[in-house]
């Protein structure tokens, strides 16, 4: 049985987004949420020397990507920015929905022509006293910074991922317990013929929320609620396989290390009770295991690069 372990001493109150640089050999997450005082981190792991860097963006974040000449992007609530990591500095490159006081953005990724795809959601997810207002939009970010609306009605925007010669597209809306795919055009940037791949039942094994792909063109998914992530094959919907995890909140996943045969997965705490603390004492950390099989690299962030 493939077990995952804590790797980061680091407990997070909504682990998300980890995103291994395979130039640097270190781990890239984020602590997307701020609870009792903890989070809206962005940490950088190093694991030959076992040290996880962090630095307090003091703002929701959604996802960081690092950019190919340098700094880090980070999508926050109120926009897209450039992080610096030495001098601390943000450049704000766009402010979408800034208008929308509720909402904010979430996942994204890079395809290898460096556009950025995103989405956003409604922030009454995190917000038990309010009815969930489905509310979010998807998004791509084209090489020269003009951000166009792809389509709207998103419950929550997450895990985005291409097969390997870009042909698909992958996209998870956790609300809607579904993992969707797309035809994808990788020199015009466009997406067509949106469809169900596979569809959840998240009553019986939480949402779909973070995911990630293998050399095989497997996708590995992250069961919100479910313990678990999970592998399956695209082209037939058929589930492989599932790793458990000692925690419920499972956030995300990506392959990393230096053959990129492991893969990370964050958890998060936000939300759960002292019971449910004390029952999983490890919610919040970053976990690692060997699957058994490699992954893909990752495609950095390319700046206004025509």
């Amino acid at each position: 049985m493939k077990k995952p372990f804590p790797i980061i001493k680091n407990k997070a109150v909504l682990g998300e987004g980890p995103w291994w640089d395979a130039e640097e050999n270190k781990l890239y997450w984020i602590d997307g949420l701020e609870e009792f005082g903890r989070g809206n981190d962005l940490h950088r792991y190093d694991p030959l020397i076992d040290e996880d860097e962090i630095w307090h963006i003091g703002k929701h974040i959604g996802c960081a990507i690092p950019a190919k000449d340098g700094g880090v992007l980070l999508a926050l609530q109120d926009g897209i920015y450039i992080f610096d990591t030495e001098s601390k500095r943000v450049k704000e490159l766009s402010n979408i929905e800034r208008e929308i006081e509720n909402n904010r953005l979430n996942d994204g990724k890079c395809d290898s022509r460096g556009r950025f795809w995103f989405g956003s959601m409604s922030m009454t997810a995190n917000q038990p006293d309010r009815e969930f207002e489905v509310a979010g939009s998807f998004y791509k970010m084209e090489r020269d910074g003009a951000v166009k609306k792809l389509f709207s009605g998103v419950g929550i925007s997450n895990g985005l991922v291409w097969n390997a010669d870009e042909t698909r597209m992958y996209y998870i809306d956790s609300i809607a317990a579904t993992v969707f795919a797309f035809d994808f055009n990788a020199e015009s940037g466009d997406i067509l013929n949106r469809r169900t791949i596979i569809a959840f039942d998240s009553k019986a094994e939480g949402v779909p929320d973070g995911m990630s792909i293998d050399a095989d063109g497997m996708l590995w998914i992250a069961h919100f609620g479910g313990w678990k992530v999970s592998r399956w094959n695209p082209e037939t919907g058929e589930r492989i396989e599932e790793i458990q995890l000692p925690c419920s909140q499972v956030t995300s996943c990506c392959f990393g290390g230096a053959a990129l045969d492991e893969l990370y997965i964050t958890t998060a705490s936000i939300g759960l009770s002292k019971s449910d603390r004390e029952e999983q004492p490890l919610a919040g950390m970053v976990f690692m295991v060997k699957p058994g099989i490699s992954g893909t690299t990752l495609n950095k962030f390319q700046e206004h690069f025509l």
